[in-house]
């Protein structure tokens, strides 16, 4: 079977990304929303080398509360967010970027923390794409020494 080439607006998109760490309420009661950065690499030679149409790399901020535990929820918001612009992919349609041509990152960076002496932790993280659900579920993580190998 012959696959259909994608179009795709190439480039690296960085931006800060939202989301909600707990519903901890706060005396005024609010509910503190945390940020992790993102780095959407879309086209780039070395993800392309490795067979990855885009890498994404997430990384959780010092001092916010860890993306571990919400990194499906992330996941699915990025790629709804920004794969229909990126991508032409909507995403009530089948998808247009095969789930092996993607590359989930999640980066920690504790030794930017004071007083740390936790080395940094970079996970390639796995997960699948439930197309009834526009979701992604059942994420598994392996250690990587660099995004690039």
């Amino acid at each position: 079977m012959k696959e259909e080439s994608i179009y795709f607006h190439g480039g690296i998109y960085r931006f800060s990304f939202p989301y909600i760490g707990g519903h901890n309420r706060n005396e005024e009661n609010e509910v503190e929303v945390y940020h992790c950065d993102v780095e959407l690499r879309v086209g780039q030679e070395d993800d392309m080398k490795l067979g990855k149409l885009v890498t994404v790399i997430i990384t959780e901020r010092e001092g916010s509360v860890g993306i571990q535990d919400k990194i499906q929820f992330i996941a699915t918001k990025i790629r709804i967010a920004f794969f229909d612009s990126i991508f032409i992919e909507k995403h009530w349609e089948k998808p247009k970027v095969p789930e092996y041509q993607i590359r989930w990152i999640e980066r920690h960076l504790f030794s930017k923390a004071p007083y740390s002496t936790m080395e940094d932790e970079i996970n390639e993280v796995s997960m699948i794409w439930d197309a009834k659900k526009h979701a992604y579920h059942s994420p598994v993580w392996t250690k990587v020494e660099n995004v690039w190998k």
